[in-house]
Formats: structure tokens, sequence, C-alpha cells
């Protein structure tokens, strides 16, 4: 399994004060389909659980996922074995107007 996580707190790189949802976009650019068990946790525990499958070629969209402005880590696990064909970007929100994108160099990648 690969495992992507991405970190929001206060006053960090990633500010959290400023993000009270993100789109989530999953792409597959490799030859193996794949599903991803999506974990968001905040200070208080789980805030959203979700299961996508992805086929070869195609982008899965998970939108508003609300974190509320609160410190916030994103999870997302994989069922295959490497990493480099898996595309994620996140669409960080306030009120509904864009903020800031995140792509996979933001992530900390665990295979």
């Amino acid at each position: 399994m690969s495992i992507f996580r991405l970190d929001a707190v206060e006053y960090g790189n990633i500010d959290a004060r400023y993000i009270q949802s993100v789109d989530l976009t999953i792409t597959n650019a490799g030859p193996d389909v794949f599903d991803v068990l999506v974990h968001g946790y905040h200070p208080q525990g789980v805030y959203h659980v979700g299961l996508v499958h992805v086929g070869v070629g195609s982008t899965v969209f998970v939108p508003n996922i609300m974190n509320h402005n609160i410190a916030f880590s994103l999870l997302l696990v994989t069922n295959i074995n490497y990493s480099h064909s898996t595309l994620v970007t996140v669409h960080a929100k306030n009120q509904g107007q864009l903020v800031a994108v995140y792509s996979h160099s933001d992530f900390q990648v665990i295979e």
C-alpha cells in the first residue's frame, strides 16, 4: 500500500485557520486500478471517511471535505504498493473561495 498524508495546523506552512473545506482530486496515471481510503482527522477525532475506486486513466473528485478552519490531517491509503502513478491535488477553500492548491509534493508519502 502507499500512504499520502497532508497536515494543516494553525500558523503552519499550511495554515488551517484559512481552510474551511477542501476538494480532493485523485488521478490514476498508471496501469493498475486501485482504491483509496480517505480519512480526515482533526483534534476531536475522525471527521471524514470515504472509499473511492480509481480506474486506469481516470480521475475521481471528492468535493467539500469540511474541516471548519481547525487543524486537520488528510490521510489517503491506497491498495497499490507504489505512489508514482497516484496524482493527488487538494483545492483548499474558505467560504467557497479558493485559497490554495496543494499537490503530490506537499504530501508526506510512505510506500
